[in-house]
C-alpha cells in the first residue's frame, strides 16, 4: 500500500481513539459560547432562575433564526442565568458587554444583564450591571464597557428584572461579553 493512502485512515483512527475533544474559543472573541450568545441551535447554558420559563424561539429572533424567550410566571421580579459553573473562560482587562432585548409593550419592564467576574476557584471578584431602557415591542441594544479585575479567570451572566406580571414576555438575543480590541 502506498504511504500516501494509509495516512488519512490512520489519522482518523488516532483522532477517534482519543475521545471527544473540547475546543475552547479564542479569548478575544465573545466569551459566551455560540448557543448561549445567539441561540441559533439551542438554549446554550441558559436556564430559568426564578419566576420564569425559558425557551428558544424563532419569534424571539433579533438576528438569525432564534432568540431567548423569557415568560414571567410569577410577580415581583424574574431572572435567567447561565448554568455552567464557574462560568466561561475570561481574563482580566477591558471588555464590552451588550445584549438586545424587547418586552411586553405597555409594561414597565427593564432587563438587567449582570456580568460576574470570578477567579479560578469560582469566587466572585466583581459584578457589573447593564440596564436596558424600559422595553417595548421594539428591539433595543444595551451596551457598556467593563473592566474584569486582576485574578479574573471566569465570567458568568444573569439577566434579571424587578418588574413583571405573569404573562409578560421578555425576548433576548445577541448577548456578548468580548475583550476590547477583539474582532
Amino acid at each position: 500500500m502506498n504511504r500516501r493512502h494509509w495516512r488519512a485512515p490512520l489519522l482518523a483512527l488516532a483522532l477517534t481513539a482519543c475521545g471527544p475533544a473540547i475546543i475552547d474559543h479564542s479569548p478575544t472573541a465573545n466569551l459566551l459560547d455560540a448557543d448561549t450568545a445567539s441561540l441559533e441551535s439551542g438554549l446554550g447554558t441558559w436556564r430559568a432562575w426564578f419566576a420564569v420559563t425559558v425557551s428558544r424561539a424563532s419569534s424571539a429572533a433579533r438576528d438569525g433564526a432564534a432568540g431567548l424567550r423569557v415568560e414571567v410566571v410569577e410577580p415581583y421580579g424574574w431572572g435567567v442565568i447561565t448554568d455552567n459553573w464557574p462560568g466561561f473562560v475570561a481574563a482580566p482587562g477591558a471588555h464590552r458587554a451588550s445584549f438586545w432585548a424587547r418586552g411586553t409593550q405597555g409594561h414597565s419592564l427593564v432587563a438587567e444583564m449582570h456580568v460576574i467576574w470570578r477567579d479560578s476557584s469560582g469566587k466572585e471578584l466583581q459584578t457589573e450591571t447593564l440596564s436596558s431602557p424600559v422595553l417595548s415591542g421594539q428591539w433595543v441594544r444595551t451596551t457598556r464597557e467593563l473592566t474584569a479585575p486582576a485574578g479574573t479567570e471566569r465570567v458568568s451572566v444573569q439577566v434579571t428584572g424587578d418588574e413583571g406580571s405573569p404573562g409578560d414576555v421578555i425576548e433576548l438575543d445577541a448577548l456578548v461579553v468580548r475583550a476590547l480590541g477583539s474582532p
